[in-house]
């Protein structure tokens, strides 16, 4: 992409330059030099920069302008929208302050860089909102998966084409080799995962972390029909623990102590289903919720250290236990 810096100014330059040519009354470049510096207020504006906005919105903004010798002026060769002419400055704003966010896993994931040029390219003044320097996004991980995959995996997806890959997984071992119907991408935390159905039983519905996936093909002559069940967020996505799925929703019951533990939970909705109870004489709380995402609740517990104990359900107390007494036996390792 070209290094053209873009101001407010110039992207009013491009909408005026759009509407002219787009009248079909092929304006000349002295037309549409002297109706900018009319319209702008703008004595000053010089021959250069305009021949460098056209030349911008034909390559980066693939505005298909063309000079006829005939009439003396440009046209365009296709019907022509130029995007900013969409949405109002306030919005764009708002995609400025998305790009920034994106930025969080650009630095490692394909997609979000990709998504971060195509918004510069379709709303150029972006690239100047000043403030947004104020803004910064802390980096996170890096998911690492591949970037040809997910491509493929995305013409899928828009031709419900069935998919046969490789897959490792040490919930079921045995079973390496899937042929699925590719449903749905689901991006947790910067990672994607696949949402598909097992061809031979559509029923059987689950999320494959495309980390895990090898040797994948596209099964061009196999299309299949989207199953009722396709949608991820419909079926047992209780809870707000990221990207896992379990088959049953159990309801968890958890305790918290501490000012940092309690203040942490308070500031955030964990299920829609939640209830939060308060027992400031004990300096606890008590969370209550449903969900299937028991794996990351385990974890997200944990990470509350000795500031947080569960108390329903039995089996999941148990396993609580079972990682403590690990942690301790590592910790008893060091001695």
């Amino acid at each position: 992409m070209t290094n053209h810096k873009t101001t407010h100014n110039q992207n009013e330059r491009y909408k005026i330059i759009d509407s002219l040519i787009s009248s079909g009354k092929y304006p000349s470049f002295s037309t549409i030099l002297g109706t900018l510096r009319e319209k702008l207020s703008d004595k000053k504006l010089s021959e250069s920069s305009i021949r460098r906005d056209l030349r911008y919105m034909k390559s980066v903004l693939e505005a298909p302008i063309e000079f006829s010798k005939e009439k003396g002026g440009y046209y365009y060769s296709v019907p022509f929208n130029l995007p900013t002419n969409k949405i109002p400055e306030d919005e764009i704003i708002l995609l400025g302050f998305v790009k920034k966010v994106l930025q969080k896993y650009s630095d490692s994931n394909p997609i979000h860089k990709q998504a971060e040029a195509v918004i510069s390219k379709l709303f150029p003044s972006i690239n100047d909102i000043k403030f947004l320097d104020r803004v910064v996004v802390s980096k996170g991980p890096k998911p690492i998966f591949d970037w040809d995959t997910l491509l493929k995996l995305f013409d899928a997806l828009a031709k419900n084409y069935v998919v046969d890959f490789v897959y490792t997984s040490r919930w079921e071992p045995t079973q390496n080799h899937r042929t699925v119907l590719p449903c749905q991408l689901v991006v947790d935390n910067g990672q994607v995962f696949l949402y598909a159905a097992d061809k031979n039983n559509v029923s059987h519905i689950r999320l494959y972390d495309i980390h895990k996936i090898y040797e994948l093909k596209i099964l061009t002559n196999q299309t299949f029909q989207l199953p009722e069940n396709y949608r991820f967020e419909e079926t047992f996505e209780k809870g707000r623990f990221g990207a896992f799925q379990y088959d049953e929703a159990y309801d968890f019951k958890i305790a918290f102590f501490g000012n940092v533990a309690r203040k942490r939970v308070h500031k955030y909705i964990w299920a829609d289903d939640q209830k939060l109870e308060d027992f400031p004489q004990e300096e606890k709380s008590i969370l209550s919720f449903s969900s299937s995402q028991w794996i990351p609740i385990q974890q997200w517990l944990l990470s509350f250290g000795g500031d947080a104990i569960p108390l329903e359900p039995d089996w999941f107390v148990e396993n609580w236990k079972s990682e403590i007494e690990k942690m301790t036996k590592n910790v008893n390792l060091l001695k």
